[in-house]
């Protein structure tokens, strides 16, 4: 007899959805009647599931923290090949989704943090298929937006480097197809954006390292994972940045043919950010960060504010040296995690940044920002 209990990491809601009363409509009238369906949403396959009120109750029913004997076998199965339930035996397919629950748990996963993280992480994504416009909102929602009560602060014009990057920092999306990038320039901007410059002791047992970046903790959990294109003296690939000793890891060696469109892959189709001359994976080591921020319902926010200063400090090297740049949330997470060997539960990508040499044509997609008086 198999032994099952109930995943830590599920939850449950229920849905409802219109439909038409077919008795009335046979009679002439058109009436609407209101449909519930229960689901779940299984952490550990990262789908959402429809259960009948037997299964629910048979799953609810089951304890989260002991394993008991199952009563029906088929069902229990069925339900654990589901996510909304664990099965205690050998079984590959089973056996993985157990191995799973009993990782987020150890990892210290917040619960609704991990419901949002697996519910937003994409696989197979293309932007494109889907592409649609937002009309811009009203004169009347614009005005409703900005009147208030406004306060008056002093006019200030700062000079200097640090000022002229900012002004001069955008999003690029068109990238010279004909140029290659620098190593030296590949390697400044991995070295003063993710590489290590110093550490200090804490109490005389942790070693906490300083990048150019802020990070939550100390820990800078975010690894980058460069995915080289069209780069001197660098051959086409995926890449491990060591930001210790400032080198690259060849994961995977990839066809110059062929890296345009796994670099869209990863982006979900955006090939304006596929033309870069090198995209960097941001992926969290989150047995890192959730080491100190156990089960914390911050503890997500803070890694993923962590990429975004990230994103930032690139944007500002990139700009320096005269490159253009992007950062985008819009990828296929999952398809990425494969590539680079992570389980999406210990480690897993939550961003990608690029950059590159300009094109001298500036994308249709790249607003034109005039100077902005305030007369």
């Amino acid at each position: 007899m198999a032994r099952i209990k109930r995943p830590r990491y599920v939850c449950f809601f229920t849905e409802d959805f219109p439909f038409l009363d077919i008795d009335e409509l046979l009679r002439g009238r058109v009436e609407e009647l209101a449909g519930r369906q229960l689901c779940a949403f299984s952490i550990l396959l990262g789908e959402t599931v429809e259960l009948s009120p037997d299964e629910l109750e048979l799953v609810l029913a089951t304890p989260s923290e002991d394993w008991v004997d199952a009563e029906d076998e088929e069902r229990s199965r069925s339900l654990a090949r589901r996510g909304v339930l664990l099965v205690d035996d050998d079984d590959g397919e089973l056996a993985e989704l157990r191995r799973r629950d009993e990782r987020l748990a150890e990892l210290n996963w917040n619960l609704e943090s991990a419901v949002y993280h697996f519910a937003s992480r994409w696989r197979g994504v293309d932007l494109r298929e889907d592409a649609a416009d937002l009309p811009p909102p009203g004169a009347d929602a614009v005005r409703e937006f900005v009147d208030g009560e406004r306060v008056e602060l002093p006019a200030v014009e700062r000079d200097g480097q640090l000022y002229d990057a900012l002004m001069r920092r955008r999003t690029t999306r068109s990238f010279d197809s004909e140029r290659p990038l620098s190593v030296g320039d590949l390697a400044v901007v991995l070295r003063y954006v993710f590489g290590y410059h110093g550490y200090a002791r804490l109490f005389g047992e942790i070693t906490t390292l300083k990048r150019t970046s802020p990070s939550a903790g100390g820990f800078h959990s975010v690894e980058a994972y460069p995915l080289v294109l069209r780069v001197d003296d660098t051959p086409p690939g995926l890449y491990r940045y060591d930001g210790r000793d400032h080198v690259l890891e060849r994961l995977i060696s990839i066809a110059p043919d062929e890296g345009r469109e796994l670099a869209a892959q990863f982006v979900c189709g955006q090939t304006y950010f596929a033309d870069a001359h090198a995209l960097v994976v941001l992926a969290v080591r989150f047995e890192r960060a959730f080491w100190k921020y156990r089960n914390h319902q911050k503890a997500l926010a803070a890694v993923l504010m962590d990429a975004a200063h990230l994103s930032q400090t690139l944007y500002l090297v990139c700009t320096e040296l005269g490159l253009g740049a992007f950062v985008t949330a819009a990828v296929n997470n999952a398809d990425i995690d494969e590539h680079l060997g992570l389980d999406g539960y210990g480690d897993g990508t939550v961003a990608v940044c690029g950059f590159g040499i300009p094109a001298a044509e500036r994308s249709p997609f790249d607003p034109v920002f005039e100077p902005l008086t305030r007369d």
